[in-house]
């Protein structure tokens, strides 16, 4: 019998090295210890078990600029980027949200928010990145703990709609004796409009009728944020 030819033994990629390399960086030093590339490297991973994902991660750095803008960019833009399919479009754009679920579901334990410095420190996280004008509302009990923090509406990259009906009707399912409201100008420019200042106003009214109070109205650009009631803009209300 002729012998049989020795089959070649299967080699494992050469990536995977790199990315048992990788893991044990992140593990001992944490993922801030990455370069930009790097880091979506990594993160990409978990999307791409079994492909070098090195060249796809310099490519969407080229296409967006940043692990931020990556990360925000849009699941349709996602896909135009070569080695990037609708699941790892969907991963990449899904990230954003969990953080933001996971500062949520943080606070749930009775956060108190006492003061300005508190509310900002609170709720810059939950606007980083949007695109699109948010409303939300915190429900504060009489000690100005967190009891909820409800998104109200989500709008266009310049306005969203303030309903007083939906504040009033939120803030006493919560049952909140105070409130404090927040929307993001995702255009940078963080002073409040006319509107912003016509819709607190009525807000407060109708909250006031409910004894409950406004306490706030805070305005979110980037990572700058401006109090209402700190910069003396909030109605004077009679409870």
């Amino acid at each position: 019998m002729d012998a049989q030819p020795k089959q070649p033994k299967s080699k494992k990629p050469v990536h995977e090295d790199h990315r048992s390399r990788m893991r044990a960086k992140v593990k001992q030093y944490g993922l801030a210890s990455l370069a930009e590339h790097e880091a979506l490297e990594y993160v990409l991973f978990f999307a791409i078990p079994r492909q070098n994902t090195n060249p796809i991660a310099h490519a969407l750095l080229d296409r967006f600029g940043s692990f931020a803008d990556v990360l925000e960019a849009d699941e349709k833009e996602l896909v135009t980027v070569p080695g990037v399919g609708p699941a790892t479009a969907h991963f990449l754009h899904t990230l954003t949200e969990i953080d933001r679920y996971y500062l949520t579901s943080r606070s749930k334990v009775r956060r108190r928010l006492s003061s300005t410095e508190d509310i900002f420190n609170y709720l810059v996280p939950l606007f980083r990145g949007a695109k699109q004008e948010k409303l939300l509302m915190l429900a504060l009990d009489d000690r100005r703990q967190l009891l909820r923090t409800i998104w109200l509406e989500e709008g266009s990259a310049s306005g969203v709609d303030m309903s007083v009906r939906r504040i009033a009707a939120e803030a006493v399912r919560a049952g909140a004796a105070y409130v404090v409201l927040a929307h993001n100008h995702p255009d940078g420019n963080v002073l409040p409009s006319r509107q912003d200042l016509f819709s607190t106003t009525e807000a407060a009214r109708a909250l006031a009728l409910l004894q409950i109070r406004l306490l706030d109205h805070v305005i979110l650009a980037g990572d700058e944020a401006l109090s209402l009631n700190e910069t003396g803009r909030m109605p004077v209300i009679r409870y």
